[in-house]
């Protein structure tokens, strides 16, 4: 059950242990609801009970419990009566259980319920009903629903029968305390003893199911009430508003409405905050516009929802206007203020508040310094953070978990961490929240080991602090450790998130791990985990970083709702891919549903055009970001510009669209000229672009490498000498060409020319087997690729060992027939590998997937996706 036996409470006051199967027996007869105030305060006695007092000789009780304003004055005056016998009188005991519960406090509640149980004892129970709702009354105002609902159990089993005021308060105790199944209970004991037709008895049915969230149960039994009042439909909107159904709450209220029943300012008030969660300024307006209309008189707390509301839609300076017209600004209307402003990242002016809250002469709780502190926090503002933190220290507000947590964060976001740990280290309770905001904290100065040291010494761990510490180490591209924590999440028995998936998709799709990004779509809908469209979207840039671009459109094309980052990582996949045609088709697909393109999704339908040769149409595009589309072109897309004239062999325009550019070309603008230079065998340019390439990054090796084999292309070995000397007496070594292939879980690395790898003889036997066939089928190797000045010969055996073809070789004699075989390659592929691929994949019937460092490659039967343009 809800409720537990063992809270201390005395025994007088409660039933005991062996009365719990009683109690379950009986709570079986009724069944349960939530509740609005349905009833009032007092309960006015029965004829027949007055009638009974009256004829008790009552002439001696001369003072009254009404009088008595402490509970120390109770007990005196209980005491009195008792020594003159009085305490044996209905009337003096209903007094003073009155006069305890008006009083409101636990200690005079259980003396009120310890007198009572002496009383019926004594007396019975035959005029105990008033008493006992009034303690079932005054358990459910202290907030003490479970005890209210046994003491419900122990009048029932004491033979006691409920009345209609009785379920309005123990329905009241079930809501409070979200007592939902001994809340039906109570229904069927309201069912069974005819009290459903009571107005207020079903409102308090209404208001349980709203506050247990079960809607449906409580839309019913408003459905079926002959007569309606506004606590009622009340009730119903403010279950609605304060559960995931805020649209269906405003429905109620203009229902409400239009039925002709007024509404109060709770209603109003709950109408406004379901207008808040939803965003929605029209709702709003129409929901502000009836208190006009109808002019209602608007207290603080619709103020306060108003602002709240205002603020939640953007309409910031309505909000402000309503805040500075309100003459009664109370302490929790600035803390909604401050906090939404905080929210906005409006830091400033929620520190205007706190001056403004100061001005007053109002004193700051703890809801106005969190606010405060997380402003001072995304200020960098370490002057005022310090002066937070000696108010919250004046103020003895650092009893406050939440308070020191904030202080840790805002102290690392002003980059003290020294501060931030001795907070941590002086905190009594350290909380799993303390924990990790030490850990994020860390991770937000790029202080990955002292978080992954903090993570690792925490004493309990929750889902926030795996997904904290991951994003840390995606921050560093530490992608294989967030594998590595991720598996050991699972040992440990950590249900991931949605956050958590996405951390985890995001380090697959770097690594290119098709096998694993199979096995991660499969767990997120075994685990039923929630795709929203920043999952969804990262799914299908995983799929295609990993070379699978149908699976990658097949997620899109699932997802119920797409933003432009969603169309972006589509395009992308097809750019990837090389299969720009499709790329147009989605952006125009994109355009027609009236999705704004931003300046990230130009980009990739660009590189779409570039990767495939639409030459014209990515021109088209160009031209049209700005008239069209009102983006100004960055130099990122000038980038794309320059690789898709080059590309198409139009060096002299990529040449005049740089000197025409509105800004400095920087060092990528000129590394994509000198890679079409190399493409198209254009020395003159290729001398011109690595020139200016090596002013703006000297340190790049990278562009002397590609000029020296631009030279040796074209056997200009004196040119070449000159600039590997040059790089020799720099201490830059050229980068090796490398590849690797993943079978059966394991990652097998090749280098170019490289024979240390343990099946080197096997490996060997099978480039035999390939080259000896594709001879057969006319293929005669491009020795234009071997950059070295050496004989025919040892260019041919220099080609033969390229990293790639060593990986290809591999995977055919470890993977199963038709087994598709991919191989990263940590440079471009070259010419002859690119066509000795193509040859492999008809000869063998294997699909071949080659990622290089530009693009996929997806060779089937004899066919690349590329069409040979890349």
């Amino acid at each position: 059950m809800f409720f537990s036996l063992n809270s201390g409470l005395s025994s007088t006051a409660i039933i005991g242990v062996s009365a719990e199967v009683q109690t379950q027996n009986t709570m079986a007869a009724t069944t349960h609801l939530p509740l609005v105030r349905a009833t009032p305060n007092s309960i006015p006695l029965p004829v027949h009970r007055e009638q009974k007092i009256k004829n008790r000789d009552s002439s001696s009780l001369t003072d009254s419990f009404t009088n008595c304003k402490t509970l120390t004055q109770l007990k005196l005056l209980h005491c009195r009566n008792t020594k003159q016998g009085l305490n044996h009188h209905l009337t003096s005991m209903t007094e003073l259980i009155s006069s305890c519960i008006s009083l409101g406090t636990t200690e005079s509640l259980d003396y009120a319920a310890k007198s009572f149980d002496y009383f019926i004892k004594d007396e019975g129970v035959g005029d105990a009903l008033y008493m006992y709702n009034s303690l079932i009354r005054g358990y459910s105002s202290c907030g003490l629903g479970d005890r209210a609902v046994l003491l419900y159990c122990q009048m029932v089993v004491n033979g006691v029968l409920p009345d209609k005021y009785t379920f309005p308060f123990v329905l009241s105790a079930c809501a409070k305390v979200g007592a939902y199944s001994e809340g039906v209970m109570i229904h069927g004991a309201v069912v069974k003893m005819g009290f459903e037709g009571d107005v207020f008895v079903d409102n308090s049915l209404i208001h349980l199911y709203g506050e247990c969230g079960k809607l449906d149960y409580g839309r019913k039994v408003f459905d079926k009430m002959s007569k309606r009042n506004v606590v009622s439909w009340t009730s119903l909107v403010c279950g609605c508003a304060k559960r995931d159904c805020a649209k269906e709450a405003v429905s109620l209220f203009f229902e409400m409405v239009a039925a002709g029943v007024k509404p109060n300012s709770v209603t109003m008030v709950c109408v406004i905050s379901a207008c808040a969660k939803l965003q929605n300024r029209e709702l709003g307006e129409m929901v502000h516009g009836y208190i006009r209309d109808h002019e209602m008189e608007v207290n603080t707390h619709m103020v306060n929802a108003l602002v709240d509301m205002y603020m939640k839609c953007d309409c910031v300076d309505i909000a402000k206007k309503l805040f500075d017209e309100c003459a009664d600004k109370n302490l929790v209307l600035c803390n909604t203020f401050m906090s939404n402003y905080v929210h906005q990242g409006m830091a400033r002016e929620a520190l205007s508040v706190l001056d403004e809250i100061l001005r007053q002469g109002i004193r700051p709780d703890r809801v106005t310094m969190l606010s405060a502190i997380s402003a001072c926090a995304q200020l960098v503002d370490i002057s005022s953070a310090r002066q937070c933190h000696g108010y919250v220290l004046r103020n003895q507000l650092e009893c406050w978990d939440s308070i020191l947590n904030a202080m840790i964060d805002m102290y690392m976001k002003n980059g003290k961490q020294e501060l931030a740990c001795r907070i941590f280290d002086g905190m009594p309770n350290k909380t799993v929240v303390s924990w990790n905001s030490l850990v994020a904290g860390f991770t937000s100065n790029g202080d990955v080991e002292s978080a992954m040291n903090t993570f690792n010494t925490m004493p309990e761990k929750d889902i926030v602090s795996w997904n904290t510490i991951m994003g840390a180490l995606i921050q560093e591209s530490m992608f294989e450790e967030v594998l590595e924590l991720f598996k050991l999440m699972q040992a440990e028995g950590m249900k991931a998130d949605r956050v958590t998936m996405m951390g985890v998709t995001t380090a697959c799709a770097y690594l290119g791990d098709h096998d694993l990004a199979k096995w991660i779509h499969a767990y997120i809908e075994k685990n039923e985990i929630y795709c929203d469209v920043r999952l969804s979207t990262a799914l299908v840039d995983m799929f295609a970083r990993c070379g699978d671009p149908q699976t990658a459109l097949k997620v899109f094309n699932n997802m119920k709702k797409r933003d432009v980052s969603a169309w972006t990582a589509a395009i992308g996949a097809m750019a990837m891919e090389g299969n720009g045609r499709r790329g147009v088709e989605l952006f125009n697909e994109m355009i027609k549903q009236g999705v704004e393109p931003d300046g990230v999704v130009l980009v990739a339908l660009l590189t779409a055009c570039s990767h495939s040769g639409l030459v014209e149409q990515g021109r088209q595009f160009f031209r049209s970001m700005k008239e069209r589309y009102g983006i100004t072109p960055r130099v990122v897309h000038y980038g794309c510009m320059v690789d898709l004239l080059g590309r198409a062999g139009l060096l002299g325009q990529a040449v005049d669209l740089i000197k025409s550019m509105p800004m400095d070309p920087n060092d990528v603008i000129w590394s994509s000229l000198l890679a079409a230079c190399r493409m198209q065998k254009d020395f003159d340019t290729a001398a011109y672009a690595a020139e200016r390439l090596t002013k703006l990054a000297p340190e790049r090796t990278g562009v002397q490498v590609l000029l020296s084999n631009i030279y040796a292309s074209a056997e200009k070995w004196t040119d070449v000498a000159k600039v590997r000397l040059d790089l020799k007496e720099k201490g830059f070594r050229k980068v090796p060409g490398s590849s690797s292939i993943r079978v059966n879980g394991k990652v097998y690395e090749f280098t170019s020319g490289d024979e240390s790898h343990p099946e080197m003889t096997s490996i060997e036997l099978m480039l035999g087997e390939i080259n000896s066939r594709l001879r057969d089928a006319g293929h005669v190797p491009d020795l234009t690729n071997v950059l070295l000045d050496v004989e025919e010969q040892e260019k041919e055996y220099l080609l033969s060992r390229h990293s790639e073809k060593l990986a290809m070789a591999y995977g055919l004699i470890t993977t199963g027939r038709g087994m598709p075989i991919r191989v990263v390659k940590n440079l471009r592929i070259c010419s002859d590998c690119h066509s000795f691929a193509k040859l492999v994949s008809k000869i063998y019937d294997r699909e071949i997937i080659i990622r290089d460092n530009n693009r996929f490659h997806f060779f089937r039967q004899g066919v690349c996706s590329c069409c040979d343009y890349w």
